[in-house]
């Protein structure tokens, strides 16, 4: 993995041309993002005809509403909705500015209770795309009710042609991701990094615990990405390392389990596309990673890192 200066990058993207917004940075603004808990990540293509003044966005919020209140049974709740742009939400200067949609419900009988109870934020991150009429937002990070999500991405793919996708990890993407929270969280020594498995013969499946100190996954981590050049080859060494080390502590081969989730105290990722990244350098390992991903830099298949086992 290349070895970034997150701080300094989005120091740098957030405070150019603040004077060019009516309102000013009040804080960080990934705050929104890493002040909460779990997000559910999705892969979206080229947002069509998307435009930001408020007149639009008062439209789309509309729409939105529209395909709530038509997908989602009730009778005893009204649903509203937000539809912001957020232009200190992203990487750089080049990039589209960022959306955030939140959906908040109330009672017929109480306006005055609401409640958020679905948020999702759209935004590009490095990514370079120029095409005709079309703006690329590459992730969509989305928390709450799920019912409330499909109704939300509905109306979104409708309104702008697009396909939203959610992101289901492979082994070898969850370890690389895994591994860069170790590389770019500044965990503790003493921290645990935490591998959960399951086995997938098992009619039970049962779940699997492993955990080493991250600053001994650290020493690993550094020490392949300073021998090793390419994405796939450092997460293959990275993880035969570590499975020779499990081997010897416990006497277990571990490439018969299936990995499901790897986490630090600061950050979690899971292979169905559930992320916690818990401070704002962990949020720009995530998205930065989730570029190369969806560019294909990272590989999708497993077979090199099941093969090294071998």
């Amino acid at each position: 993995m290349k070895k970034t200066n997150p701080s300094y990058a989005l120091r740098n993207s957030w405070q150019k041309g603040q004077t060019t917004y009516e309102k000013p940075v009040m804080g960080d603004p990934l705050a929104v993002i890493y002040n909460e808990g779990f997000w559910r990540v999705n892969k979206v293509s080229p947002l069509y005809n998307l435009e930001y003044n408020d007149i639009k966005l008062k439209q789309y919020a509309s729409k939105i509403r529209q395909s709530v209140v038509s997908n989602v049974s009730t009778t005893s709740t009204k649903y509203s909705v937000q539809f912001e742009a957020q232009p200190y939400l992203k990487y750089c200067e080049e990039d589209a500015d960022g959306l955030m949609i939140q959906v908040t419900s109330c009672s017929e009988n109480n306006n005055n209770n609401l409640k958020v109870v679905y948020t999702a934020i759209l935004l590009s991150w490095g990514v370079k795309s120029y095409m005709d009429n079309a703006t690329h937002l590459l992730c969509m990070l989305e928390r709450g009710e799920q019912r409330l999500g499909t109704a939300v991405k509905a109306a979104l793919q409708n309104t702008f042609d697009c396909t939203i996708k959610g992101f289901h990890f492979t082994q070898t993407q969850l370890l690389y991701l895994g591994f860069s929270f170790v590389e770019n969280g500044s965990p503790r020594c003493n921290d645990p990094f935490t591998l959960c498995y399951t086995d997938p013969q098992s009619e039970l499946r049962e779940k699997l615990t492993l955990t080493c100190n991250a600053g001994d996954m650290l020493v690993v981590w550094n020490r392949v990405t300073d021998e090793v050049s390419t994405s796939r080859e450092q997460v293959k060494w990275a993880y035969q390392i570590l499975k020779t080390q499990f081997f010897h502590m416990i006497g277990m081969d571990i490439t018969k389990f299936e990995l499901l989730d790897v986490k630090l105290p600061q950050a979690e990722i899971k292979y169905n596309g559930v992320v916690k990244m818990k401070t704002p350098e962990l949020v720009n390992c995530v998205l930065t990673i989730l570029n190369e991903i969806s560019s294909d830099l990272v590989i999708s298949s497993d077979a090199s890192v099941s093969s090294s086992s071998s």
